[in-house]
């Protein structure tokens, strides 16, 4: 993995987890963002998160929200597209 895509997953994961916490669904409390993989494309962002309640949903929490997250995405993160978040349980 170059710098440069290491980098660009940080920022987006640091972004998307304080979009995350200024979300006030009580489905989401106790929700971490574990990390994030952009797909060799750049199309797709895979977020990785570890709920320590209810993890279906908060999964369904967040996909509801995607909208709202894509919104705080844009304006903390400057890139030509954005990808598309895909929300999936983390497994270490």
């Amino acid at each position: 993995m170059s710098y440069g895509k290491a980098h660009l997953e940080e920022r987006l994961k640091r972004a998307l987890a304080e979009a995350i916490q200024s979300l006030e669904d009580p489905r989401l409390f106790l929700l971490t963002v574990e990390a994030v993989r952009l797909s060799p494309d750049g199309r797709v962002l895979s977020v990785y998160v570890e709920a320590f309640q209810e993890e279906e949903k908060a999964l369904k929490a967040l996909a509801q929200a995607e909208g709202r997250l894509m919104a705080a995405l844009a304006r903390r993160v400057r890139m030509r597209h954005l990808p598309r978040l895909e929300f999936l349980p983390w497994r270490p």
